[in-house]
């Protein structure tokens, strides 16, 4: 189903009302437990659309409920390569909330936390023959012809200053955002590239089911994941947990400090007895008759990866730019991935006067597994992939973003041209 210039605008505008409706009702309830924290600004100045819930936010994050929530819309095409050079429009509404347990009465350190995703419309995800998809955002929960949604929900426990619980039904996206300055941005940010947005591992799906602990101490940061290898994508994530196998994920974090600027290097494990079909049984699917190829139990995936900034105002430290990077290898088969590589410069703009504008620019290899390529030779020609990203984020007014972006993409069938992706993203801060 193609959408019509009419259709985006009356559902860019439904989504709009729909969330000033709901922002409306929610300072409508706090009338009677607080006041206006501060008088309003004006419409050019504000930092979210709504000044920070018409001036109740402060009062709600005093009750123990934090929300904030975007609606980012795209409209992407392919403007050279092999296939349909025509373009999609689609649109993502982001809200997240987080709910303190010690003002609602239970216990101190305790956090519910959750971050509700619907997407809607068409997207460019592999479009001109590419395998990873160029459009992290829209990815998930889903798109293309419909309305999708999804609610990632979990638990946290602060024990002291150092040790951080989390437990239930966890966004991945989300938490390599939280551990990246210069990269990730959950495809609404900064880049849309997934080996930007978050580096596929062949190990971690996207959402998972599972329990995370971290341990800070002088200098190192340590972090343990045990989860579920099945994608818990738009599933209540309960549906026979740990069917398919069990997987960890281990890393350790360093600080750096080259040249008296802010850095870190982390460096991480990841292994799952999750079964996975052996790649070099492959051409036995074209005999008729043959038995079912096997399976190979177990994978492993190891990277390294760093953040380094270049330039940090002395004065907002949030405000900087500078370089990133990350390297991985895996056992290459039952995991697709066998090696990638990616890296870049980012952040916020060095251009005097439009500090809350963001760039970037990154390039990746990603090398598909050895068996895997030459068993698809019997069927289609077969090459790694590769690709570069350039984006410029102009910040119209604090609450309102446009960013325009390309890609250059090398598929990885060696029949086809490199695509070329480019497009148009607006977002609004509610």
């Amino acid at each position: 189903m193609r959408v019509s210039f009419t259709h985006k605008i009356v559902l860019s505008g439904s989504v709009y009302l729909l969330s000033a409706w709901l922002s409306t009702a929610i300072a409508g309830e706090l009338t009677a437990v607080g006041t206006v924290d501060q008088p309003a600004k004006s419409l050019w100045q504000r930092d979210t659309l709504t000044d920070d819930w018409f001036g109740y936010g402060k009062t709600m994050r005093e009750q123990g409920l934090s929300f904030n929530s975007s609606i980012t819309q795209f409209y992407q095409g392919l403007a050279a390569g092999t296939g349909p050079h025509d373009w999609k429009y689609g649109g993502k509404v982001d809200g997240f909330f987080r709910i303190d347990g010690s003002k609602f009465g239970l216990w101190q350190g305790l956090g519910i936390n959750g971050h509700a995703e619907i997407n809607y419309g068409e997207s460019l995800l592999t479009n001109g023959g590419t395998f990873l998809p160029v459009n992290s955002a829209l990815l998930l929960p889903g798109t293309n012809n419909g309305t999708f949604g999804d609610l990632s929900l979990y638990l946290s426990q602060q024990i002291g200053k150092d040790i951080t619980l989390m437990f239930g039904k966890l966004n991945m996206i989300d938490l390599y955002d939280a551990g990246r300055e210069f990269s990730g941005g959950r495809g609404v940010e900064q880049f849309q590239h997934i080996q930007f947005v978050a580096p596929l591992s062949g190990i971690t799906p996207p959402m998972i089911l599972g329990g995370i602990v971290s341990l800070k101490t002088e200098p190192a940061k340590y972090t343990l994941m045990v989860y579920d290898p099945e994608n818990k994508t738009r599933k209540n994530g309960f549906e026979n947990p740990f069917a398919k196998g069990v997987s960890f994920n281990g890393s350790v974090e360093l600080p750096s400090n080259f040249f008296a600027q802010t850095g870190k290097h982390i460096f991480s494990a990841a292994y799952s007895t999750q079964n996975g079909l052996d790649f070099a049984d492959i051409p036995q699917l074209l005999i008729p008759n043959a038995p079912p190829p096997d399976s190979k139990s177990g994978r492993w995936f190891l990277s390294y990866a760093f953040e380094q900034s270049l330039w940090r105002d002395s004065t907002d430290p949030s405000k900087a730019w500078g370089l990133f990077g990350q390297a991985g290898v895996s056992d290459g088969n039952p995991n697709p991935v066998e090696w990638s590589v990616m890296g870049g410069i980012g952040g916020t703009s060095p251009i005097p006067g439009r500090e809350r504008d963001k760039f970037g620019l990154g390039v990746f290899y990603a090398g598909y597994s050895s068996p895997l390529k030459e068993s698809l030779r019997l069927l289609l020609p077969a090459r790694d992939e590769s690709g570069l990203e350039l984006f410029y984020n102009y910040a119209v007014t604090p609450w309102m973003r446009l960013t325009a972006d390309a890609q250059f993409v090398k598929p990885p069938r060696s029949d086809r041209d490199t695509a070329i992706m480019t497009g148009i993203r607006a977002q609004i801060l509610f």
